[in-house]
């Protein structure tokens, strides 16, 4: 009987044992189950903007993420400003030569950001005239907003102002105190009153000739082939030149200068 008794005892003992087991594990099953709380991760500030503050700062070509240009802020990536020391110590000697005669102060330097034919996010710089340096920086806004491929944009002066070298690279520029190839006559260029966009695809000719400039570029010289860069009439970036008030050197009737706009200066052909 006594046996009886310690075994039913045990056996009690076991059951509840066994039934607190399994309340424990209930609520703990229940705390598990329970919807975690949403833990907001922190911003994430991309390196390269805690080094440069500034996006002036970056280098021409410097590539961006979205998230870079996000932190930055959109607006502050596109600025104009005279030029600087820095900026001019690159330019004396090369597009700003000694017998320059366009004062420095009435010339900008502008920052820009621009997207290549595989939508690479891009830093690029063009010094121009103050007289159109605000709505050469609105326009390539609007490109950039529109995804426009522009393949680089780089002073002229990192060729050694050399105009040739800059167009084989298909590099978009402004600013080159230069005369017109084969005359003594001042280029807009020279002025900072004229530019040259994605040129290696949108080449200078002479159809008289077939002379075609930069070399290399004959190909596309033919307007009716279907190649990237190409400006067209009508396209996006010519009917913001034109809307306001720029000049196409595509329209121009013994030569042809597709990559060329200009404002506010005699047409020299």
């Amino acid at each position: 009987m006594m046996k009886s008794g310690i075994l039913i005892s045990a056996l009690m003992l076991s059951v509840c044992l066994l039934a607190a087991g399994c309340t424990q594990g209930a609520m703990q099953d229940t705390s598990d189950n329970a919807t975690p709380a949403v833990v907001q991760p922190e911003a994430v500030t991309p390196q390269r903007v805690l080094d440069t503050p500034d996006p002036s700062d970056l280098p021409a070509e410097t590539s961006l993420s979205l998230d870079e240009v996000t932190a930055y802020g959109e607006d502050a990536c596109f600025t104009v400003a005279p030029i600087s020391d820095e900026v001019f110590a690159r330019m004396d000697g090369k597009s700003y030569k000694k017998n320059c005669t366009i004062p420095r102060d009435e010339l900008r330097y502008i920052r820009v950001l621009h997207k290549n034919f595989e939508s690479d996010i891009l830093t690029g710089e063009l010094v121009m005239h103050e007289s159109i340096a605000d709505e050469i920086c609105e326009i390539f806004h609007e490109l950039y907003q529109a995804d426009y491929p522009i393949e680089r944009m780089r002073l002229v002066d990192d060729y050694d102002a050399d105009d040739r070298a800059s167009m084989v690279d298909n590099n978009t520029s402004g600013f080159n105190f230069r005369v017109v190839a084969g005359t003594n006559t001042l280029s807009n260029h020279a002025r900072g009153l004229a530019l040259d966009i994605n040129p290696y695809y949108n080449p200078y000719c002479i159809p008289s000739t077939g002379y075609v400039s930069p070399p290399g570029a004959s190909a596309y010289a033919n307007r009716s082939a279907d190649f990237p860069y190409k400006i067209e009439e009508e396209d996006l970036l010519y009917n913001l030149f034109i809307e306001h008030g720029f000049r196409w050197g595509g329209h121009w009737d013994n030569q042809k200068d597709y990559q060329h706009f200009e404002k506010n200066g005699v047409v020299i052909y």
